[in-house]
């Protein structure tokens, strides 16, 4: 995520957590061995509209035979594009190009009964562009994201998903400036009609949980909160037969501090290969 503002939270306004990145129905739920790709594209903006960005991430998820401590071994990777914008005040910046990938190094995946679990390491790879004092669609620095994702499946056809995660953020080294770490949570509370529809409600939380470290000529900012929340719908149909399930969700953000006011507009699209 890239917002230009340098008078907010962590460096630049910014941070590499998106809400709604980490999924919506099923969190934790993954199906058998093979290789999928799971599409996330996210529309999302300031609610004054002066700030834009749209992202599309085309992920390779391999879901793998081999298990370690009772766990199914995953992995997967998310290169990204973005197209942003920054008209704020005086500004008229415009930028397309390389994002920041999320890599997926390895994730255990746990099944008992109506309740699933997937513990995995994320990290944010500074492949975007970068260039000091302008307008950029990467961040320059390496982040270190642990997460638990949990999903249970309830009586009546109802479902309760959420996803814990803690980044390190690593020193920007054209800057020297390194960024607090943030805790985050994702959630989803959903209700599925019928086998191929889901509807719900879904949601985030973020913290940035210590201060920023950067060289005297900086203005530190206090760390940044926020939360948002939203409808979400799911369709899964079978296409040449083939299970093609489609996500979308609307989330919006309130009691923000440390930057502006997000909306958010998430689509994924997850098949196998």
């Amino acid at each position: 995520m890239f917002n230009s503002m340098p008078i907010n939270a962590t460096e630049g306004g910014g941070t590499n957590y998106l809400p709604g990145f980490y999924g919506d129905f099923g969190l934790a739920v993954f199906p058998e061995p093979g290789t999928y790709f799971n599409n996330f594209f996210a529309a999302y903006q300031d609610t004054r509209s002066d700030t834009g960005t749209l992202l599309e991430m085309p992920g390779i998820i391999h879901v793998t035979e081999k298990s370690l401590l009772g766990g199914q071994f995953i992995v997967g990777l998310y290169p990204g594009m973005l197209a942003s914008k920054d008209h704020t005040g005086e500004n008229s910046f415009n930028r397309v190009g390389l994002g920041d990938f999320y890599l997926v190094p390895g994730g255990l995946n746990w099944k008992w009964d109506t309740f699933t679990a997937f513990l995995f390491e994320g990290i944010v790879a500074p492949t975007g562009r970068y260039q000091v004092n302008d307008f950029n669609t990467g961040r320059n620095y390496w982040t270190f994201d642990h997460n638990l994702l949990l999903t249970w499946s309830l009586p009546a056809n109802n479902e309760i998903s959420v996803g814990l995660g803690y980044m390190n953020n690593l020193k920007n080294p054209a800057t020297d400036y390194q960024s607090g770490d943030e805790f985050h949570m994702d959630y989803t509370v959903a209700h599925y009609p019928t086998p191929t529809i889901g509807i719900g409600v879904a949601g985030s939380y973020y913290k940035q949980v210590n201060k920023d470290r950067a060289p005297q000529s900086f203005v530190l900012p206090e760390p940044g909160e926020a939360s948002s929340i939203g409808p979400a719908i799911m369709y899964t149909p079978r296409i040449n037969d083939r299970d093609i399930t489609l996500s979308l969700k609307w989330l919006r953000e309130f009691n923000v501090t440390g930057r502006a006011e997000q909306e958010y507009l998430v689509c994924r699209l997850f098949m196998a290969f």
